[in-house]
């Protein structure tokens, strides 16, 4: 369906463009919390994986539901390939206790962060190639072709329970908050400069 009034252009309408949307600003936020990697992409890998070790055992723990068809054991086989892969390079993962979600998130929250993520792991790993890195294995997992538009699909089921909607783009929200909670403690002196 789309959004047809006259004063403005045509654009999708259903969960998933409200939820690209309501969730925006705090998709930036996420993203200038791992700038130093992008910044230093070799010399940060270390950091960065430790950092996304943390938000995916947080996503994991925060769960709400089982992962849906489209999503299935992503985080959990990404959760041990951050850990293979800091043992590789021989990092450390996150000192200091867990990172704890304030609520279980809805199991949509969390598969659209992890299928999400995976679309931009392709800009980081041309910026790791780039500057002469090696991709790790937590960079080359996938999800299966087409999970992410029959994931998008999924969620434009929900758009006529206001209720489910509003919780899910909360628990997007929630999410990247993890994200950002993690890389302030893989980047402790990093300056957050998003609005």
């Amino acid at each position: 369906m789309l959004d047809t009034h006259p004063s403005r252009p045509a654009r999708a309408s259903g969960l998933h463009p409200h939820l690209r949307e309501a969730t925006r600003a705090a998709h930036l936020r996420t993203e200038d919390a791992f700038a130093p990697f992008l910044r230093a992409p070799v010399a940060e890998l270390g950091p960065f994986l430790a950092a996304q070790l943390g938000a995916a055992r947080a996503l994991h723990a925060a769960r709400d539901g089982t992962p849906v068809a489209e999503e299935n054991s992503l985080l959990c086989d990404l959760g041990d390939a951050y850990e293979n892969d800091l043992r590789e390079i021989g990092h450390a993962p996150l000192p200091g206790n867990a990172i704890l979600a304030p609520r279980p998130l809805d199991t949509l929250a969390v598969g659209y962060l992890t299928l999400g993520a995976r679309l931009g792991t392709a800009v980081l790993a041309r910026a790791l190639t780039a500057a002469g890195g090696t991709l790790p294995r937590s960079f080359t997992l996938s999800a299966p072709e087409g999970a992410w538009r029959a994931f998008r699909q999924r969620l434009d089921t929900h758009s006529h329970d206001p209720a489910r909607s509003a919780r899910i783009v909360a628990d997007v929200v929630a999410g990247f908050d993890l994200h950002r909670a993690a890389a302030a403690r893989a980047w402790p002196h990093h300056e957050d400069r998003s609005p």
